[in-house]
């Protein structure tokens, strides 16, 4: 799902969900006791039992790179061509806090050869897992599905079983405060038949080298509100995980990000940013017979998108 494809759908869902009918005939609105006791209908029905949101990630061009593709954290491209992928979560509202939630995932490249990208759906429980005052933690706990018909493009070429993990997300915004904590929150493991076999990003992106058994993944970020629109994020992601190519855990590298999120409506949101790796990574890439980059041959324009549907 593209930017305009996300887009047509929210816009159309918002008109479903928000009608307004435009005739100077009309008579005044029902009175309060009247919608109180008319019969609800089957989006009303839809609503109150089911939920749909959405992440699209989008991964840009860079300065240090053609224009058609996205540099990796090596200076090299880090896929065929720019691209979205996508995360769209339908829910069954099981009690008020959580549900049963199965997430679909594909990926479209839009550049080079474009290609849509099949990436398979996990199964779990979604809701707000913990919460204070001024905090809280949610997402999804999830896993591929393990059905090799339905699982996706890179799980099958993995050959993966099982992949349990965290999708989640971590907030701290003190009512009294412009200045707020933010983290995407996502470890997770991996079980495969086959621990050799590699997808098609792996073999663009290291091989065996590229291929997880187990992580730790935190993408943590202080956040400043210039209004309630409107607000500036300086992050880093900490990655810390087993490879089938290595033979003990590693540290990741260690990206920084820089850009402005926009509030457009409660339902919608953009987060559009800078994202470059740093000297701290020089060593990292020379282990691994890279060399050392300068930042802007890592350097990417990215988006994130992230709304709800209903």
């Amino acid at each position: 799902m593209g930017r305009l494809t996300v887009g047509l759908v929210l816009g159309f869902v918002l008109l479903v969900a928000n009608p307004v009918i435009a005739d100077d005939t009309a008579s005044e609105e029902p009175s309060a006791e009247l919608q109180a006791t008319a019969e609800p209908t089957t989006w009303d029905w839809i609503k109150r039992n089911f939920g749909v949101n959405y992440n699209s990630f989008f991964y840009g061009p860079g300065p240090g790179s053609p224009l058609g593709v996205s540099p990796g954290m090596t200076g090299a491209a880090s896929d065929t061509g720019l691209n979205f992928f996508n995360l769209v979560s339908v829910k069954w509202k099981i009690s008020e806090r959580f549900a049963a939630d199965i997430q679909f995932r594909n990926q479209i490249v839009v550049t080079g050869e474009p290609e849509y990208r099949h990436q398979g759906q996990r199964l779990g429980v979604s809701g707000t897992f913990l919460k204070g005052e001024d905090w809280s933690f949610s997402g999804a706990l999830n896993s591929d599905i393990p059905i090799p018909a339905i699982m996706g493009q890179t799980p099958s070429q993995r050959t993966l079983m099982i992949n349990p993990g965290f999708f989640s997300f971590f907030n701290y915004a003190p009512k009294t405060s412009r200045w707020s904590l933010f983290a995407l929150v996502a470890p997770r493991m991996w079980l495969y038949r086959d621990r050799q076999a590699l997808s098609i990003q792996d073999q663009l992106s290291g091989g065996a080298m590229n291929k997880p058994e187990y992580t730790i993944y935190l993408n943590p970020s202080v956040n400043y509100a210039i209004n309630d629109k409107v607000g500036l994020r300086l992050g880093t992601t900490l990655e810390y995980t087993k490879f089938v190519g290595f033979d003990s855990v590693r540290r990741n590298y260690m990206p920084f990000e820089f850009g402005v999120t926009y509030d457009i409506d409660p339902r919608f949101s953009i987060y559009t940013y800078i994202y470059t790796s740093t000297p701290l990574d020089d060593g990292l890439r020379s282990a691994q017979g890279f060399g050392a980059n300068s930042w802007w041959k890592t350097a990417s324009l990215q988006v994130w998108l992230s709304g709800t549907l209903f």
